[in-house]
């Protein structure tokens, strides 16, 4: 055989073998981390490329751009409200919706030795996880995955519940990718009418994908619409939507267990903060 062709077959085997890798390595990602595939990390290297980011905020925003009126000061309300939920078995977030009270996924809350991180708001930027705060109780919801936190002591930022008619479909999605910095997705509500027949919210245009389960989905006027459950049918693009608990079925449930929610009123800035 002729040294040069030797020499190609050689080179292409391993052109075929790293691509092989690539492939496999891919895939896993496809399951454990969805929005850092390869795909996906060239796709928001051009974005980045051809629109740079002005801030951290941008350059992590997963997805498409936010259709809501200045998204930076929607993210920062919603990100000061969310903490990281950890459990031997995994993580995930979840939302105050009270100065005591923070609801979430009841799947991120079924391992042992449940804790919870408060947000770190270092910049105007991106938030990410601090410190944490001590848990007095656990309420479980039967039949739903809904799970709500007590905490001992009282934290000044809690979104209020969405539970009346809503006034468009834009949504904003805030999760913790992998238990890091706070991401920031766009959603759009799916067939709002379901949610006055069911416990659930569906959305669409975004991806829920590890550590966003019990995460927040704030509209644009700054209320919590829901919290992330699930996604449905994620390998067919053409069908998959999110699934998360409306903040009606939040409230219905929180009353129900005898759970105090804040009244309709503004935040009162001047309550202490968790030690």
């Amino acid at each position: 055989m002729n040294p040069s062709n030797e020499k190609n077959k050689k080179l292409w085997m391993v052109v075929i073998g790293i691509v092989g890798l690539i492939a496999l390595s891919n895939q896993a990602l496809t399951e454990k981390d969805p929005e850092n595939t390869y795909p996906k990390r060239i796709k928001r290297a051009l974005r980045l490329f051809f629109n740079p980011a002005e801030n951290m905020l941008e350059e992590h925003l997963i997805g498409k751009g936010i259709d809501c009126d200045d998204p930076a000061d929607l993210y920062l309300e919603a990100a000061s409200a969310t903490v990281v939920v950890k459990t031997d078995d995994g993580f995930g977030a979840g939302v105050f919706i009270g100065p005591e009270l923070i609801v979430t996924a009841k799947h991120v809350v079924d391992g042992r030795n449940v804790s919870a991180i408060l947000p770190k708001l270092n910049n105007e930027d991106l938030a990410e996880p601090g410190r944490s705060l001590a848990i007095d109780q656990i309420v479980r919801i039967d039949g739903l995955d809904l799970a709500f936190i007590k905490t001992r002591g009282r934290y000044p930022n809690w979104l209020l519940l969405q539970t009346g008619v809503l006034e468009d479909s834009e949504l904003m999605v805030v999760g913790h990718p992998n238990g890091k910095y706070y991401s920031l997705q766009k959603g759009r509500i799916k067939k709002k009418g379901r949610m006055e027949r069911t416990p659930y919210v569906y959305f669409k245009d975004n991806e829920v994908f590890f550590g966003n389960s019990g995460g927040t989905l704030i509209n644009c006027q700054g209320r919590l619409v829901g919290v992330v459950s699930m996604m449905s049918d994620y390998s067919n693009s053409l069908r998959k939507e999110g699934i998360g608990i409306n903040a009606r079925t939040i409230a219905e449930r929180a009353k129900a267990r005898g759970l105090k929610l804040p009244a309709d009123i503004k935040r009162a800035e001047t309550s202490p903060s968790l030690g």
